[in-house]
């Protein structure tokens, strides 16, 4: 199967700045732009030099600062192009074109790296077209998957290519398919399918899923079948990057509050094995030794109550997060629709009314769970304080004796914990 002037899109991004990270060391800075040069070397063995030519010093209050230094700016434009021919075959090579675009985008730094196949020749003539299996020249070593560090948010991988012809319509699932295998030719690479769906005018389909969060990697492979949908993207590119952006900090958001879910669940666990080595006293006495042990816990506990406190914390902090991105992905959404004559833009609004929305209320109901454990540990503490200080009283403590019975029955003997 052929394919003609396939593009290759890389949207990726990174924090570089963050209150809860340390200091963030000069490799870490440039993970981008050094990626892009890497990228750039790895395909067309060409030097890009883009780590040379970003200057992350502008200082503007504008949610978007354009990083290409200005030296480096040509006719305005702030994205560094490249160019040079790939082998296809025997004594046969074709010219390869892109640019890197290196931006700020709010709390983080962006990278657009575009790889692509003309669409036409230096003397104005149609390209040929091109067998799918081309596209594997353009991820040799899985180069386009960056590798995470501390600051990495995620990427976006879109594919885009002309079919060519009516015939291709009958097996556009086929054609995406393999579109994906030759990009990722190893398949431990290759993430799966989750939709397919229609996007102005032109099929699209979409990779990974989120139930392989741990190595989540989004990709999107564009069929165009008329000029509707190649115009509509020249004329959205710069929201369709914010898009990509906001999408991956909330997906970040998402993949960070299940590391914390897991925190929180040992944690649970914790204060469960606490409360069951409480004394229990059917006799209403206390012993000397019960009386240690009752006040060794008193300074474990609100230790184990303070890191509870502080994940519950962290964990809001990711719910605000997914929320507030979301808001500005759905209002992208809107600038989108408003350049492109209200468009269907279904494929794309099914991130926000969907994933996103689920995602929140999963948080929901994990706070909700995990605050009731909160509560029952600071009453525990309480009632351990309360037999302390009150030895002397046998009525009291068994009283205090008893509420540990309550406390053991209501925060074990009834609670359980799902997930979506």
């Amino acid at each position: 199967m052929k394919i003609y002037a396939p593009n290759i899109h890389l949207f990726a991004f990174q924090l570089y700045k963050a209150a809860n990270l340390e200091e963030i060391n000069l490799d870490e800075q440039n993970q981008l732009w050094q990626s892009a040069d890497e990228i750039v070397d790895t395909i067309l063995h060409k030097d890009l030099h883009l780590s040379q030519n970003v200057d992350v010093s502008k200082d503007s209050d504008r949610p978007r600062v354009d990083l290409l230094k200005e030296s480096a700016v040509k006719d305005g434009d702030y994205s560094l192009a490249f160019e040079n021919n790939i082998s296809v075959g025997h004594q046969q090579d074709v010219i390869i074109k892109g640019f890197a675009y290196p931006v700020q985008l709010h709390d983080s730094y962006g990278l657009w790296l575009n790889l692509r196949r003309p669409e036409t020749e230096a003397d104005g003539t149609q390209t040929a077209d091109l067998d799918i299996s081309f596209l594997s020249k353009l991820n040799p070593k899985n180069c386009l998957t960056l590798s995470p560090n501390r600051l990495f948010i995620g990427q976006t991988l879109l594919i885009t290519a002309w079919l060519t012809g009516a015939k291709d319509k009958q097996y556009l699932y086929e054609i995406a398919e393999s579109c994906l295998q030759a990009v990722f030719a190893d398949p431990k690479h290759r993430p799966s399918f989750q939709r397919q769906g229609e996007l102005f005018g032109s099929p699209i389909f979409e990779y990974g899923l989120f139930s392989e969060l741990a190595n989540y990697q989004h990709v999107l492979i564009w069929l165009f079948v008329d000029e509707q949908a190649d115009n509509n993207l020249n004329s959205i590119y710069s929201e369709l990057l914010d898009l990509f952006f906001f999408r991956s900090k909330v997906v970040k958001a998402y993949q960070d509050s299940r590391e914390i879910y897991n925190l929180l669940d040992e944690a649970y666990k914790e204060i469960e094995t606490e409360v069951n080595n409480l004394p229990n006293h059917q006799n209403n006495s206390l012993t000397q030794k019960d009386l240690n042990q009752l006040a060794k816990k008193l300074k474990t506990l609100p230790q184990l109550a303070a890191r509870y406190t502080r994940l519950l914390r962290n964990l809001e902090d990711y719910q605000n997060t997914i929320a507030i991105n979301s808001e500005n992905y759905d209002d992208r959404l809107q600038q989108i629709s408003s350049k492109t004559q209200q468009a269907d833009l279904s494929f794309l609004e099914s991130f926000y009314q969907k994933n996103s929305a689920l995602f929140q209320k999963q948080i929901n109901f994990d706070l909700g769970y995990f605050k009731h454990g909160a509560g029952l540990l600071e009453q525990v503490i309480s009632s351990i304080r309360g037999i302390v200080e009150l030895t002397l009283s046998p009525l009291i403590a068994s009283q205090c004796s008893g509420r540990f019975l309550f406390l053991r029955n209501t925060l074990f003997g009834t609670s359980t914990n799902e997930s979506y």
